[in-house]
């Protein structure tokens, strides 16, 4: 099996990197030093029990190089997943997966709505790794490696899993522990909720996790939030596994102090983040069903003029600041 990484950073190139090391046949997308760098050294990967280090069968930055392949992880940010799908256009042949690693909902329809939804498989990732140079992966440990993935027509009858598990064999030959859902829909909405939930509450109050769960007002705030999200998975006829919020309490008690969700970290750092595909796709899929999301609408709120800003749509209003004088 050809398996390709569009988007070599933190999970996809930590999958990557497994699968090779495990000896599959996999093919890195990257550009820049990430993929000089890759192409001289391979890939390293500092997890908590030693450094890993694998070699591609390809890098490069060309689609058309890569060709036609079976599985395609993808690990771009989610404002790049449509423009992703477009462009891996010339690696996709009628059997190939493209599996979507984002947080949210929305990854699996982008792609679908590109390549059609005979081309998905919605993926939840529990990696929690970041790339900390061009070509070295840290793996940041506090969760054992894992994947829930699923065929996103595959409940209606229209495809099998068969190439799923296939995923499911070559992972958990690279020690990833991977299940393949019936029903991915409801994990990615539990995701969502634990996401949002996390990442939110950590950009709105800007200190790590270790300080703000010592604060039950802040406990209170994270709860609300990720109870939003399954009341709004409820209300589309989702039923999020049960217990996500329990299992979200612990998780936030067991993370390393210096623990920040990625949204909490673009946020803190000034770079765009995924605001739109966590807190506010919550906020607008509550809109349209109808049901009340008042404390994602204030953290979306709050985070948006800042989000705005960084992607250069927002500016100083000189004019209204010199006419209130």
């Amino acid at each position: 099996m050809r398996i390709a990484v569009f988007g070599a950073g933190g999970i996809g190139g930590y999958l990557g990197a497994r699968l090779a090391a495990a000896g599959e046949e996999v093919l890195l997308i990257a550009r820049g030093p990430h993929l000089g760098v890759i192409r001289r050294d391979g890939l390293r990967v500092e997890t908590p029990n030693g450094e890993l280090r694998a070699t591609p069968a390809l890098a490069t930055d060309d689609v058309q190089e890569a060709g036609p392949v079976d599985m395609i992880l993808l690990g771009v940010k989610a404002w790049d997943v449509r423009a992703a799908a477009r462009a891996m256009r010339p690696m996709i042949h009628p059997g190939t997966a493209v599996v979507t690693l984002q947080n949210g909902v929305d990854a699996p329809t982008d792609v679908a709505e590109v390549l059609g939804p005979e081309h998905v498989i919605a993926g939840v990732a529990g990696v929690r790794s970041v790339a900390v140079a061009p070509g070295r992966i840290r793996h940041l440990g506090g969760v054992d490696p894992n994947l829930v993935i699923g065929e996103l027509v595959g409940k209606r009858g229209r495809r099998s899993s068969e190439r799923a598990e296939q995923l499911r064999a070559a992972l958990e030959r690279a020690k990833v522990t991977v299940m393949v859902a019936p029903d991915i829909e409801a994990w990615l909405w539990g995701k969502l909720a634990a996401a949002a939930a996390l990442g939110g509450v950590g950009a709105v109050v800007r200190v790590p996790t270790g300080i703000w769960r010592q604060v039950p007002e802040a406990l209170g705030m994270l709860e609300q939030v990720a109870n939003e999200v399954i009341a709004v998975a409820r209300a589309r006829g989702v039923e999020p596994p049960a217990g996500v919020v329990d299992l979200l309490k612990a998780t936030v008690a067991a993370v390393p102090p210096d623990h920040r969700a990625s949204l909490a970290e673009d946020v803190v750092e000034g770079r765009p983040s995924e605001l739109e595909y966590w807190n506010g796709v919550v906020v607008r899929l509550g809109r349209q069903a109808g049901v009340a999301t008042p404390v994602n609408d204030l953290i979306y709120a709050s985070l948006l003029p800042r989000e705005k800003r960084v992607r250069g749509e927002l500016f100083f209003d000189v004019g209204s600041r010199s006419g209130s004088r």
